[in-house]
């Protein structure tokens, strides 16, 4: 018994450790950087794009249809994109997507310089952007855990949390700075972003670790990718073997299902609030600090995270998630008060980076290496499926129902999905992280 205590002890003590050395493994820091270099781009031309897309037409229905059409191409592309990150060099996909992304960001920047951007081609430049981003942007997280063992995972995917509440929380309001000084400032600003991306990833370098087995496994020692099934199986039977693990897995269909029913009724709020206060003549300034409001309040949530992800039992605290989160947002359905959004919108996204590290590094950490971006796939897309249409639902309804019948209508979604996830017992009873070997992914 006095052993078991000494180790456990020690297990505990070690944690600090553990995150301590991300920062030396090889490869960790250059795809850290990349990684948010990439988050930073996105944060930056967010609201830009909204922005220029309002002002081009004068149209919320168009300005949200222009996210919604974005979202769905980048929706339908990453259904195949986790398989190939799976067959194909990961860290050359990063390298492409970032290169996208400099090419289609600088010349947004450079047609609105010149007064030559019209919504049409912002739209096109947008979509394939998306298709693009994907397609490839399930490399980045696949190749995470090719750089990371189990153990450190939980911390790292903390630590992701927390970087992108940090940069996101900036990244609104200071788009929307930069575009109050000129609209194409920000697309520059993150063209710029991409190309420091496209720079760091051609750093990274996957080396194999012994808890999770070498990389040459993979048949890549460099960029995490599957040069074996690239040159071997079919495309076609690598897809269907990540839909089908995926499936036939109870908890994961679960997690389908209420994940894209919560995205929805929480992008659903963001679009709306996004929308109304656009059409009100709310600054493009205030406009983005509601986001740094969200982010902080994720920012927070996601020190939480970094603090609990050893000890927290998953179950338990994602049930207890969901049900602030439909909680704390009931306040929007009887007021468009901005202050009250501001708060309200913030403290309800609070749980949102210890529900993600917590559920999904337990699913993430139960799949196999050469799974990782398919797997991803068949989790984040059926996730944000719903939530490709939000944009153009919020845009719909605002003028035909007004402001808080809009926002009833995202929070009766919410609710469904809180009631899927607690209602749940495997999803209920997944243990804390060091009882994850011996938890099967049901």
């Amino acid at each position: 018994m006095r052993r078991q205590t000494r180790a456990q002890r020690a297990d505990r003590q070690s944690a600090p450790a553990r995150e301590r050395r991300l920062w030396n493994i090889p490869g960790y820091v250059p795809w850290f950087t990349a990684d948010s270099a990439t988050a930073v781009g996105v944060a930056l031309r967010y609201l830009a794009v909204s922005l220029i897309g309002y002002k081009l037409t004068g149209s919320t229905t168009a300005a949200g249809w222009l996210g919604s059409l974005a979202a769905i191409a980048q929706q339908v592309t990453a259904v195949f994109g986790g398989t190939f990150a799976d067959r194909h060099d990961r860290k050359t996909l990063i390298i492409v997507n970032a290169t996208m992304g400099v090419i289609c960001w600088g010349s947004v920047a450079v047609l609105l310089m010149a007064g030559k951007l019209v919504f049409p081609v912002l739209l096109a430049i947008a979509v394939f952007e998306s298709a693009v981003n994907g397609f490839l942007g399930p490399a980045s997280d696949a190749m995470l855990k090719s750089i990371v063992d189990i153990r450190s995972y939980p911390k790292a995917r903390s630590l992701n949390e927390g970087r992108d509440a940090t940069i996101n929380m900036a990244g609104s309001p200071v788009g929307g700075l930069l575009y109050g000084i000129a609209p194409w400032l920000p697309f520059l600003s993150a063209a710029v972003m991409y190309l420091l991306a496209d720079v760091a990833a051609t750093r990274i370098r996957v080396i194999g670790n012994p808890r999770n087995g070498s990389d040459s496994g993979n048949g890549n020692s460099d960029g995490g990718g599957n040069s074996e099934n690239a040159s071997g199986a079919s495309f076609i039977r690598d897809f269907a073997e990540g839909w089908s693990w995926s499936l036939h897995r109870r908890m994961l269909v679960l997690t389908m299902v209420s994940s894209a029913l919560a995205n929805f009724g929480v992008n659903g709020f963001q679009y709306a609030i996004q929308l109304h206060l656009m059409r009100t003549g709310v600054n493009a300034t205030l406009i983005g600090f509601v986001n740094t409001g969200v982010f902080l309040a994720m920012l927070a949530g996601a020190f939480i995270a970094g603090r609990i992800s050893d000890t927290a039992p998953v179950g338990p605290v994602t049930c207890c998630g969901f049900v602030f989160i439909c909680i704390a947002s009931l306040p929007m359905l009887l007021t468009d008060n901005y202050r009250v959004l501001l708060i309200a919108n913030a403290v309800m996204c609070l749980p949102f980076p210890i529900i993600n590290a917590l559920q999904l590094g337990f699913i993430f950490g139960k799949t196999p290496d050469t799974m990782q971006g398919r797997i991803t796939v068949t989790l984040t897309v059926p996730a944000q499926a719903l939530s490709a249409f939000c944009s153009a639902t919020a845009g719909s309804l605002l003028p035909a129902f007004g402001f808080s019948k809009t926002m009833l209508v995202f929070w009766a979604v919410m609710l469904v999905s809180m009631l899927l996830i607690v209602s749940s017992r495997s999803l209920r009873t997944i243990p804390r992280a060091d009882q994850w070997d011996c938890t099967p992914l049901e």
